[in-house]
């Protein structure tokens, strides 16, 4: 859990050095069409019914399910296809899928840049204009997923044209799904043939993962990423935690920042830390890459940081607390009279080079149960059965960061 947070206070701090695109009357919708031309508003209100599927199966990647629409395959490299699937409309839904990627963000900005160019090759005309038109975050079916829509206009004058371009992205197992369609209206449709798409690579949690959270991230109630995280036990006993988020924010009506974060740990069965590797891709460029090992009565990190390398030992050498460790911890304070507890934690994103300290404190509050003081920032929390997160609220000056639990599979407890 506080590996979630803290990925997600980084996205905070990402968000608080740009300008923040207020007020939002729809966490989703961006733009007010009321000060659109009537044929717009009609255009974006149009769906349709598609009355035929397609078998779809990738065999590579064990995908199989049924599409709607009629899919074809159009190109095809190593780790890499890319799908048109015709639903009765002007435009096809358009879907690719690729093994090697730069994540759920910063691949669908790449993708919706790739098909603005697309755009303007086809009508012959440069891009005159663009506004981020919706966002959004959640799930489909138990995967999370990203949203983001680009309202364009190509040439000038009475020469100008209009379009939008709906796009969606998910991360399923070791593959990335962008499902995009180029056209105005059809919201719905569009949605219902990502949704079949994605579920088609969709694999159930294997036999060894017993606990497996998904959290939905939003900052002045723009939903704006998600952070999941994998629990799975092996042979001997020790937990392996994968952890990997996603943020797409607006800088300002046109543009957005993009932000990736991985991270794979070993824990022990009591919570302590036995290694980590972390990595962030901001804006298409691997912004950090740290690893963490003890050796010798000592932490050691290695790594770079916007291209500069990071090599040390902490200061700090006893227990470091894992991801699993900050759910069983949260749990054992519950049940206990303390009032509180202090724990350390390697936070890269905060100092790579030192290990964080940590104090987890019971409140009352409507909305909260505990707070989570680490260092200047501060998150109130509630959290029920085994410790799990269930929602949260962090402010930092004029943005307020809230985090729920949109998913989950199992508890934080071996088997």
């Amino acid at each position: 859990m506080k590996s979630a947070v803290l990925n997600s206070l980084k996205s905070l701090g990402i968000a608080g050095s740009f300008a923040v695109v207020a007020p939002f009357a729809n966490a989703v919708d961006l733009i007010d069409l009321g000060d659109f031309p009537a044929w717009f508003t009609d255009a974006m209100a149009r769906e349709v019914t598609v009355a035929n599927t397609s078998d779809f199966e990738l065999t590579a990647l064990s995908a199989k399910g049924k599409v709607p629409g009629a899919l074809s395959l159009e190109e095809q490299e190593e780790g890499y296809w890319y799908y048109n699937i015709n639903i009765g409309t002007g435009s096809p839904v358009e879907c690719y899928v690729f093994t090697e990627f730069d994540g759920p963000a910063n691949s669908l900005n790449a993708i919706i840049k790739h098909n603005l160019q697309g755009a303007e090759a086809l009508n012959g005309k440069s891009l005159s204009g663009q506004f981020n038109y919706a966002i959004d975050s959640g799930l489909t079916g138990a995967t999370p997923y990203l949203q983001l829509d680009t309202l364009y206009m190509l040439g000038e004058g009475a020469e100008k044209v209009s379009g939008v371009i709906k796009a969606m992205s998910a991360q399923t197992e070791q593959s990335l799904q962008i499902c995009t369609h180029n056209e105005i209206g059809y919201r719905a449709t569009f949605r219902s043939v990502f949704d079949a798409f994605v579920e088609a690579f969709a694999q159930p949690h294997d036999a060894a993962t017993f606990f497996s959270p998904v959290y939905r991230v939003s900052i002045n109630g723009m939903p704006v990423g998600f952070s999941r995280e994998v629990f799975s036990v092996d042979s001997d006993g020790d937990v392996g935690i994968e952890n990997y988020s996603a943020y797409i924010f607006p800088v300002d009506t046109s543009s957005v920042a993009t932000s990736d974060n991985v991270s794979t740990s070993w824990s022990r069965a009591d919570g302590s830390l036995i290694n980590a590797n972390q990595y962030a891709i901001e804006n298409s460029t691997l912004a950090s890459s740290y690893a963490i090992s003890y050796n010798e009565d000592a932490w050691y990190v290695e790594g770079e940081l916007q291209g500069k390398a990071i090599s040390g030992k902490l200061d700090y050498n006893s227990w470091l607390l894992s991801g699993l460790g900050s759910y069983l911890e949260t749990e054992i304070l519950k049940q206990s009279d303390k009032a509180s507890a202090t724990f350390h934690m390697w936070a890269p994103d905060a100092d790579p080079l030192s290990a964080l300290e940590v104090n987890l404190s019971k409140i009352d509050s409507p909305n909260a149960n505990f707070k989570l003081d680490m260092g200047a920032l501060v998150m109130e929390f509630q959290a029920k059965e085994h410790g799990i997160f269930e929602q949260g609220t962090l402010s930092r000056g004029a943005l307020k960061m809230q985090m729920e639990l949109i998913y989950l599979h199992g508890k934080p407890v071996l088997p």
